[in-house]
């Protein structure tokens, strides 16, 4: 009996030996490739709170280098939400108007929202930043922001009852719980 079980263990090891793949794993330092540690990097992410977005910029002034991640970073959020000003009014919009002034409305609200939306990444808090000077003297700028979904919501729904031909439909409360939530689902796409 004991014969039959170590037998059976060498067969095992053999067969599962034969079995095993003889292709040889390259890893990326293998092939020359190494790993970069990104600045600010975590700060990009989407929370349940804030939009954010990072960016890197590199010239031989500073200041150009620091505006261009900063322009970077706010084009990342940008690209996140791109679609928000279009769903959020398309979306509230019909579930608030009638047909015959869905349209007219519904451009008017994008536009808002788009101005809005300018607005809050002008102001965008900065959250990180980290710079450096490269060997061949120019600077590189890492710039990380974040947006409030919460300050964003409130002043686009602000920003909605306040324009004269909007007013009537818009209701400020309900468009901010309304926007919150839409954003909160941005989060899970």
């Amino acid at each position: 009996m004991k014969r039959t079980v170590i037998l059976m263990a060498v067969v095992a090891i053999v067969f599962f030996g034969a079995c095993r793949s003889n292709k040889n794993v390259v890893t990326q330092e293998q092939m020359g490739n190494r790993e970069v540690e990104l600045p600010c990097s975590g700060y990009d992410r989407d929370t349940e709170e804030y939009f954010g977005g990072s960016g890197v910029g590199e010239n031989v002034n500073m200041q150009n280098a620091r505006m261009a991640a900063l322009n970077a970073a706010k084009s990342m959020i940008n690209a996140k939400i791109g679609g928000l000003a279009k769903g959020l009014s398309t979306d509230y919009v019909r579930t608030q108007s009638g047909a015959a002034q869905q349209d007219d409305v519904q451009r008017l609200a994008e536009r808002e929202i788009t101005q809005v939306i300018e607005r809050v990444l002008n102001d965008a808090e900065q959250v990180c930043e980290k710079m450096y000077q490269t060997p061949n003297g120019t600077y590189q700028s890492h710039i990380a922001i974040r947006i409030s979904k919460k300050e964003l919501a409130n002043k686009m729904a602000t920003a909605l009852s306040d324009d004269q031909k909007l007013e009537g439909m818009f209701h400020r409360d309900q468009f901010r719980k309304w926007a919150e939530e839409y954003m909160r689902k941005l989060k899970g796409e």
